[in-house]
């Protein structure tokens, strides 16, 4: 063989290696790149933005898919996650939600796969100090009082500071005030986001004024001044059946009696077809658990540090307990995170 033709030879098969190699290494980005987008429900409510900020880097960090937040109110959440419009509602308050929830976890749209929080108080509430002062201690007690939570803009009536627009408790709240007789003696005042309800709290309680009002647990409000809690008739099933009920049928309205909410925990709800979209993301979400008391912490942190994206709440979340969330992830995962939380500043 000449060696002219040898050496062309070995040219045509060094180009042609150098090719496939480059074409397997595009193959293999593409293939990295191809992953799914992974989305998020924001229902626009601290705790929520904690708990996905941490599973938005554990997911992106760690098991390389891109995500994002979807803010919807509740009912567009009720028809969206179904569907697969979104694909996951952590920190779902189930018993908000009791029908929609048994319905399209019997369908098979939707499934719980774990609880992230071990239980989800919610209550209505006025500032300690003037529960002592005043002896106030039930609902039923507001009505004598009404005259220390005056309506600014309507002095006739006392203010209760309601959640915001667009969430299911918020509905539940207007049934339940009026099976207490309370809206004959104050105006109901819902807030257009959770952020404004939670000012129209704390503004009054730093110009250590009364204030009167729903809030839930676990949040920053509750760890930055005491509160009373108000007592309410114990939990019935069939009470509070009667109050989800007035929900769906306006005609039912007003209810003649109404009880404390349920405490149940919080639930990781997902769309079915995640499972096959995303199978590492779902097996991560089964052991998604962190409860109540840290997620208080992290609030905590959050607030003392004026911390407004919750991206840096989740970095100091996984510094602080490294222990915690090795369990959720695999060994692959885990360096990865470890590698990505290294280069944060």
């Amino acid at each position: 063989m000449p060696k002219k033709l040898h050496w062309k030879r070995l040219i045509f098969l060094s180009v042609t290696l150098v090719m496939a190699v480059s074409l397997f290494i595009g193959c293999g980005e593409a293939e990295e790149e191809e992953k799914p987008l992974i989305k998020f429900y924001d229902g626009q409510w601290e705790s929520l933005w904690i708990e996905n900020a941490i599973a938005q880097y554990i997911i992106e960090r760690g098991y390389g898919y891109p995500t994002e937040t979807v803010v919807l109110d509740t009912p567009v959440l009720m028809v969206s996650l179904p569907k697969g419009e979104i694909d996951m509602s952590l920190e779902t308050w189930t018993q908000n939600l009791v029908e929609w929830y048994e319905e399209e976890t019997a369908a098979g749209t939707i499934e719980h796969v774990s609880d992230i929080l071990e239980g989800g108080p919610q209550f209505f509430m006025i500032p300690q100090w003037v529960h002592e002062e005043y002896n106030i201690n039930t609902v039923d007690d507001m009505k004598e009082h009404w005259e220390l939570f005056k309506d600014p803009e309507d002095p006739t009536k006392g203010a209760f500071i309601n959640s915001k627009i667009g969430w299911q408790c918020t509905r539940i709240n207007e049934i339940k005030m009026e099976a207490y007789g309370l809206t004959d003696y104050y105006n109901i005042i819902t807030a257009g986001s959770a952020g404004a309800a939670d000012a129209a709290m704390l503004g009054a309680q730093k110009k250590h004024e009364p204030v009167f009002g729903y809030h839930w647990a676990p949040t920053a409000l509750m760890g930055m001044y005491d509160w009373y809690v108000l007592e309410e008739p114990e939990y019935d099933e069939d009470v509070w059946n009667n109050v989800y009920a007035a929900l769906e049928d306006e005609s039912l309205r007003p209810v003649a009696e109404a009880c404390e909410y349920p405490s149940q925990p919080l639930a990781n709800i997902i769309w079915s077809g995640l499972r096959d979209k995303a199978p590492d993301v779902v097996a991560f979400l089964e052991k998604y658990v962190i409860g109540l008391d840290r997620v208080s912490k992290a609030a905590a942190w959050s607030l003392e540090n004026e911390i407004s994206e919750y991206e840096k709440t989740a970095i100091w979340f996984l510094r602080e307990y490294d222990s915690l969330w090795k369990a959720w992830v695999t060994t692959d995962a885990y360096n990865k995170i470890k590698t990505a939380l290294a280069a944060e500043d």
